[in-house]
């Protein structure tokens, strides 16, 4: 008998564990508790606005140097839709304009004082005082530590605030000087762990970089990222399972059984692919430690507002991707990005489409402001940064409890919830956003994982 493997949750992760075991001819289910499956990944119209095609309203790309989503949509007929962005610049909003990215950088860690310096982004200050910096021999990185114990003796306070915590913190609606460098920067994790100087270990990064380079760092799919979801659960087709809230997982003899409120499913083994306070609830009767570890997470809340507008309605031409906004600027907004400017496919010639990003761990201005609020205020923002000036048609896409925070020793905790389930609870697998990696690489890679340590082999 084909070994029977039950996934609790629909997002991305579970999705690839299922079809993964699909791929191996294992009996498979997948239990999603929403009407919808995908999670964090969402593409859709813009009520009101003249666009024929959908929009992303979360991730609108992914690092395609890590191979498993490109290898995921050849497997799902959609290598022929792979597209990748434009390549235009990235900038800062700072001191009232906005500001190039420096290049070259690693994770918004610079390395080349000139090139900072060429910016204006930095003060003379700054730029004295990273020159300084970027030569001093470190000893080899021996344990995680946060981003902000690790890159601030490198780079200095100033160009840590205004390049480095935009982007890693900005963008998991945190704060880079409580982000665990292992889990949430592993590039500059091994360069710290490789010792030495900043520059000289950047260097070597950016030139192995360069020499593996054998297409775009990022891709996307055109007509949205849902394409992704949508396709796997039109594959999977009964398989995928809606409105099935998980509400217990019981043992029955070497197996288990997955509770709903109206079923049971029998299993040999249990893929848990669901939030981390969802998984400590059902994981606790059988492995309590875990169990803490997972409900002690923290994740941050974020809003993403799509913005549609003439392009004659904004001042600015957009020549670009979008910029980021350090937190000293006072904005609400974390980050705007360019997405008819990033992506050729979301260009129709007429409409300019802004992606607008708001919240932070220690910034949740944005729950306590209603709709209009919330537009009113990032529309202020958006005209004193590119200069809108006409009325807009927007889409509100709230992301609640969306972003886990990697605290530093989070890789050594995941390794302790699986060493824990493997000696109390074999069969049970945890796997997601909440253990090795955000980005959607990272959880097709963990659902994958999942279903090889499933598989009857």
């Amino acid at each position: 008998m084909n070994e029977r493997v039950v996934v609790v949750g629909g997002g991305i992760t579970g999705l690839a564990a299922a079809h993964e075991a699909r791929r191996q001819r294992l009996d498979v289910i997948v239990l999603e508790a929403a009407t919808r499956a995908g999670g964090k990944i969402d593409s859709g119209l813009v009520d009101g606005a003249e666009l024929p095609f959908p929009v992303d309203m979360a991730a609108d790309g992914f690092l395609a140097r890590q191979p498993e989503v490109v290898e995921l949509c050849h497997e799902l007929g959609l290598g022929d839709d792979l597209v990748a962005p434009t390549g235009a610049q990235a900038f800062i909003w700072a001191d009232g304009a906005l500001r190039s990215i420096p290049t070259p950088s690693v994770l918004g860690v610079p390395f080349e004082p000139d090139t900072v310096a060429a910016t204006g982004l930095i003060s003379e200050a700054g730029v004295a005082d990273l020159a300084a910096r970027v030569d001093i021999e470190h000893e080899p990185l021996a344990h995680d530590a946060s981003v902000g114990e690790v890159m601030r003796p490198r780079v200095g306070d100033e160009v840590f605030e205004r390049l480095v915590d935009p982007l890693l913190g900005g963008i998991n609606a945190g704060n880079a000087d409580g982000l665990s460098i292992e889990a949430g920067a592993p590039q500059l994790f091994a360069a710290a762990c490789a010792g030495g100087s900043l520059r000289n270990a950047l260097r070597v990064q950016v030139n192995a970089g360069q020499a593996a380079a054998g297409g775009p760092v990022f891709k996307g799919v055109e007509g949205g990222n849902r394409r992704i979801i949508d396709t796997l659960v039109e594959q999977l087709g009964s398989r995928v399972r809606l409105g099935q809230t998980v509400v217990a997982i019981e043992r029955d003899g070497a197996g288990w059984v997955v509770v709903t409120s109206d079923a049971r499913f029998p299993a040999d083994r249990v893929v848990l692919a669901t939030p981390a306070w969802i998984t400590a609830g059902l994981i606790a009767p059988f492995a309590p430690a875990a169990a803490t570890t997972l409900a002690d997470l923290v994740y941050g809340d974020a809003v993403l507002v799509t913005y549609v507008v003439d392009k004659a309605g904004l001042e600015h031409d957009l020549a670009g991707s979008g910029f980021l906004i350090p937190r000293s600027e006072g904005l609400l907004m974390t980050a705007c990005s360019w997405a008819s400017s990033k992506w050729g496919h979301y260009d129709d010639g007429r409409h300019a489409i802004l992606r607008v990003s708001a919240g932070r761990t220690d910034d949740r201005r944005w729950l306590d402001l209603n709709p209009a609020q919330l537009l009113d205020q990032l529309g202020a923002e958006l005209a004193l940064t590119v200069g809108l000036h006409a009325e807009p048609v927007t889409r509100i896409t709230p992301w609640r409890r969306s972003l886990p925070q990697y605290r530093p020793g989070h890789m050594a905790r995941c390794d302790e919830i699986d060493t824990e389930l493997a000696l109390v609870a074999e069969g049970l697998v945890v796997a997601g956003a909440q253990m090795r990696g955000l980005g959607l690489p990272a959880c097709v890679r963990q659902g994958r994982a999942a279903i090889a340590g499933t598989s009857a082999a």
